[in-house]
């Protein structure tokens, strides 16, 4: 190779290897796209608020179903507290109410109040709705001279005879509520519920109960148990009271009859 070709031959490869390590300019970046929609819960995801409402229908002790207007519902353990009340139609509503979960009351004078337990309310646009409760009137009845009467081990039921009175002339029928423990001292309240009858008048009533009731409510044969009775609404709304547990029957009378107690 002559010097004029070799000369030529090193600068093909300089200006080439400067070449290969040039690089372009960048483009300009395309547009930002949109920013995402919010969540309902907003930046913080807490606190939504929303309306909870329903409907409640107060019946008379013989299940008919009364004037809805003028039941308080109130939101137990708020600051300051919230209460609703509801119109003819018996519908009631909180409007703006923060999500949580809400103990609800409902009552109205003559009538047993109620309560609803843990009800969730998420909020947002989609209203919370309860659907419709019902409130009674307790029973106006008093069961006395409850007697259980020609028990033994071989028989399968536990005769007993009581006497129902009750100031209400519309009545069609009655209902008795017996609960039962083995210590003395049983009321509605710390008792288990056996049975409700039911019968088609007053006064002096001669009936039986099944062991079987007893013996499938947790009572063992040859136990010791007291027994006393209610008269009772024809609907009897119940709920859990959360502080011990236990069932509370709204529409007993609020007169209890002796306790009486058998073998079983």
């Amino acid at each position: 190779m002559n010097t004029f070709t070799k000369l030529l031959f090193s600068a093909t490869v300089v200006v080439g290897s400067l070449l290969g390590g040039c690089k372009g300019k960048d483009g300009d970046p395309g547009p930002t796209g949109a920013t995402g929609a919010t969540g309902a819960t907003g930046p913080s995801g807490q606190n939504l608020t929303g309306n909870l409402f329903g409907f409640v229908s107060p019946v008379d002790e013989n299940g008919s179903v009364q004037s809805r207007a003028g039941v308080t519902v109130t939101l137990e353990n708020t600051t300051p507290v919230q209460t609703a009340t509801s119109d003819a139609n018996g519908r009631y509503e909180f409007a703006n109410l923060r999500n949580g979960t809400y103990n609800l009351t409902y009552s109205r004078a003559g009538y047993a109040s109620l309560r609803r337990i843990g009800i969730g309310h998420v909020g947002g646009d989609q209203p919370t709705f309860l659907g419709t409760t019902s409130i009674t009137q307790p029973s106006s009845g008093v069961v006395t001279n409850l007697a259980l009467t020609g028990t033994s081990s071989s028989s399968s039921t536990v005769p007993f005879t009581l006497t129902l009175n009750n100031s209400n002339p519309t009545n069609a029928t009655y209902r008795v509520s017996f609960f039962a423990s083995t210590t003395p001292g049983v009321t509605a309240a710390n008792g288990t519920l056996i049975t409700t009858a039911i019968f088609t008048a007053g006064g002096t009533i001669n009936s039986s109960l099944s062991k079987s009731s007893f013996t499938g409510a947790g009572f063992p044969i040859g136990a010791p148990v007291y027994v006393v009775a209610y008269a009772v609404s024809a609907i009897n709304p119940t709920y859990i009271d959360p502080q011990n547990g236990r069932t509370v029957f709204t529409g007993v009378s609020s007169t209890a009859s002796n306790v009486a107690f058998f073998l079983l």
